[in-house]
């Protein structure tokens, strides 16, 4: 099985348990609350959907931010949930060790489904390299993506998260995020990065997509 295969099966099983996960663990007062740390509940206490990006966006949050009393749903599920499978079992422990995070992509090989990453707001000098078939077709080299990284053996992907922004607003989508991320004080990084880049993404962000594997 080539890394194409393996990647298509690892997002098959990734989006199961995303869909276990919601199901099973986060109930609407968890959505609801997450939604209001995300700054998207009214006053009339619902959730402002804007299109298909924020609901997916919140679902990620839901799964992998620590907002549950400093833990995330994904650690509450993983200590309970009996793995069927090795696949299963190498993607839980990618889940929990994934971490999103500003990269600039260098390189797109809409061919073999590849892209090549700079991490910006952490090791500027590790470049990730990732498959996404849906996504390496949609975007073009250069371009910033607000994305997590999951690595696997022989490969990594992202959890579907993905807020892009064009590169030559660069200076400006970095200089915003630092001031916005000062007004929060959630007390955890993760979280503050996550908050910004979501809305920056409303306000600056690029429409993409990623693989939706069926």
């Amino acid at each position: 099985m080539n890394n194409i295969e393996r990647y298509k099966q690892y997002r098959q099983t990734q989006v199961e348990l995303h869909t276990k996960i919601l199901n099973e663990y986060v109930h609407e007062v968890d959505f609801k609350q997450a939604a209001y740390t995300l700054g998207i509940l009214n006053n009339q206490n619902k959730v402002v959907i804007e299109n298909e990006a924020d609901y997916e966006a919140l679902c990620d949050f839901n799964i992998y931010e620590k907002i549950r009393a400093g833990k995330n749903t994904l650690s509450l599920f993983a200590e309970n949930y009996p793995s069927e499978n090795q696949v299963e079992n190498e993607l839980i422990a990618a889940m929990l060790q994934s971490k999103a995070s500003l990269y600039e992509v260098i390189h797109v090989d809409k061919i073999e489904g590849v892209l090549m990453l700079n991490d910006i707001l952490g090791d500027l000098n590790k470049s990730v390299k990732i498959i996404d078939i849906g996504l390496s077709n949609s975007i073009i080299s250069s371009a910033l993506i607000y994305t997590r990284v999951l690595d696997l053996e022989g490969f990594s992907m992202t959890s579907g998260l993905g807020f892009v922004f064009f590169v030559n607003h660069k200076d400006y989508i970095l200089n915003r995020s630092r001031k916005m991320i000062k007004k929060l004080k959630s007390g955890d990084t993760s979280v503050d990065n996550f908050i910004t880049y979501f809305h920056l993404n409303r306000s600056d962000g690029l429409s993409t997509r990623f693989e939706n594997i069926k």
